[in-house]
């Protein structure tokens, strides 16, 4: 009998050892990650000329986004006023910032300052998770010791406490801080909003990385041509719409002028009374008007303190300019170019403007506004607007439009000749979308760089950081076949397109209707710079690529065209 009592006693002893064993070991896994995750790093922060901020750490560095940095001022020596004796080196924070794209080298953060306004310059350090406001909430109060073990191994942390709730609902969030909750032995870690990990106290970390594709994503399949990568969009899954799931291939591209500078926008315009065509093109600040085949040339120099947007063209003659003023909002400009050069015909017009092809006639004839929103540059309304002789705008009828539309770059136009206007536009996450009434019908696989970033400033909170607004280049419209064909530029995304806000590597794109649905077919052509315009003219379809020094602004911009017979035989 003391003997099964010495071997159940000795049994025990060795189950509860060794199950105590297994705890703590468990837990220093989980508690390891923990700090793994929420660990300091030092960065550097890199402003880009159009003022957006990166830090030199990416995905490499287990950066990841929702981390919260602060970012400090140049180190500050502390002197010793007796001995004068440097006693080291003093930071001042001056805003806290939250990686908001991760690539592998880099990161793009938001910035919100501590005080009202802050500098911050390119060099100045960055530090991860240092000073960052973090609270613990347990869920049943059964995770006080992970708490204290957390707490104690990450003492950079601005530690708000322990609190126990009665449920995981009563969650609260920090926006600008993290959040560790423990509950029934799941750990969840939030930072800036975003979930970083899920932890199991007895399994490693769950990756959260990207969600599995659904089955409504259409299939994307990488080709090679010489050194360049392509890809082939397929064709969405039970629908055979010949040739749609290969590439365009168009070789015969006719040269046909360069510009020695930058462009932000171009076409050609056929004015009241001019003998022969002009390109039109804007600049900067400034509009160009050059004559085909001549050199003779006019400009129109915009005086006033906004930031001249894009243009877009009517064929006879009118110009729509926008312009943004900081604290304002739009102030926009209608122009008349005739032979005699530019005369501004209104000013100071609310809306953002584009001339559109609404009839798919292949003119741009209608003027198309949407109002100024000052969280999201687009605003929900849009209208058809008209202007009298006295240069005064109104509006004609309001236009439905879905939600987060964007005019710059956008399509309205019965293209599947259903008698239903689709609306296609670039949506805030730069993917294409077309939508038929309020139902969205096709959603591009790829997401594309737009031409251009405008920063927009908060005018009721000063104090926030201002908004990025996406400027998309006008798509071109040709009919085939009784079908309405749209040439899209699909400029691709990457480094320099981050940094100086202009993608590196540029291409077009044709969205092609047929049997209720729609397919994108990518032009072979790669392009060593963004296309930056199209349009068609005299039975061609032109395109403007742009190439240069991002930082500098120097640059030259490359104009071609392609005969629309080639482009309709290629579709075939």
């Amino acid at each position: 009998m003391n003997n099964l009592f010495m071997r159940v006693t000795i049994l025990s002893a060795i189950l509860f050892f060794s199950l105590s064993l297994n705890i703590v070991y468990a837990e220093k896994i989980t508690v390891g990650e923990i700090v793994k995750e929420l660990g300091t790093l030092e960065a550097k922060v890199i402003k880009s000329p159009n003022g957006r901020y990166l830090i030199n750490m990416g995905s490499g560095n287990n950066v990841k986004k929702g981390n919260l940095w602060t970012v400090y001022s140049t180190d500050e020596q502390v002197i010793e006023p007796v001995t004068g004796k440097k006693l080291g080196v003093f930071h001042v924070p001056l805003a806290i910032c939250k990686v908001t794209r991760v690539e592998k080298h880099f990161s793009e953060i938001s910035v919100k300052c501590f005080k009202e306004s802050c500098d911050i310059k390119s060099g100045i350090t960055a530090i991860r998770y240092r000073e960052i406001r973090t609270i613990f909430q347990d869920v049943n109060g059964s995770s006080f010791r992970l708490y204290e073990l957390i707490r104690a191994k990450l003492p950079s942390l601005d530690w708000q406490g322990y609190q126990s709730i009665e449920n995981s609902a009563d969650v609260t969030q920090l926006p600008e801080g993290v959040m560790i909750v423990a509950d029934k032995g799941r750990v969840t870690i939030w930072s800036g909003g975003e979930i970083l990990s899920i932890y199991d106290e007895l399994t490693s970390a769950r990756s959260l990385s990207q969600p599995a594709p659904t089955q409504s994503t259409q299939p994307v399949a990488e080709t090679k041509e010489g050194d360049q990568k392509q890809e082939t969009v397929a064709s969405p899954p039970g629908i055979m719409i010949p040739g749609l799931s290969t590439n365009l291939k168009i070789e015969n591209y006719r040269a046909v002028t360069s510009i020695d500078h930058i462009v932000d926008s171009v076409g050609i315009i056929e004015s009241d009374g001019a003998k022969r065509p002009y390109f039109i093109y804007l600049s900067n600040k400034t509009l160009y008007a050059r004559a085909v085949g001549t050199g003779e040339r006019y400009q129109y120099d915009y005086k006033g303190f906004g930031d001249v947007i894009n243009m877009s063209l009517e064929p006879n003659g009118l110009i729509a300019l926008n312009i943004y003023v900081k604290g304002e909002g739009m102030e926009s400009q209608l122009l008349k170019f005739t032979k005699h050069g530019f005369t501004v015909l209104a000013k100071n017009i609310g809306y953002i403007l584009e001339f559109l092809d609404m009839n798919g006639n292949g003119v741009n004839e209608y003027l198309i506004g949407q109002e100024f929103d000052a969280e999201s540059f687009f605003g929900s309304g849009v209208f058809r607007l008209s202007m009298d002789d006295s240069g005064r705008i109104t509006q004609q009828d309001s236009i439905d439009t879905p939600t987060g539309f964007n005019l710059l770059g956008a399509i309205m136009a019965d293209l599947d000749k259903n008698k239903i206007k689709e609306t296609a536009y670039y949506n805030p996450g730069g993917k294409l979308v077309v939508y038929e009434a309020s139902k969205q019908k096709w959603e591009s696989p790829s997401r594309f760089d737009p031409v251009k970033i405008m920063l927009i400033d908060d005018m009721v909170n000063k104090s926030n950081a201002p908004r990025d607004a996406p400027v998309w280049p006008q798509s071109a419209l040709f009919s085939s076949d009784h079908v309405l064909f749209a040439v899209v530029p699909a400029n691709q995304t990457g480094i320099w397109s981050v940094v100086g806000g202009r993608s590196k590597n540029g291409g077009l794109g044709l969205l092609c209707p047929g049997n209720g649905t729609y397919a994108f077919r990518l032009l072979t052509t790669k392009f060593q710079g963004p296309v930056q315009s199209i349009f068609m003219y005299d039975n061609e379809l032109y395109i403007a690529v742009v190439e240069g020094n991002i930082f500098t602004g120097q640059g030259k911009t490359h104009i071609i065209a392609v005969p629309m017979n080639v482009l309709q035989k290629s579709i075939k």
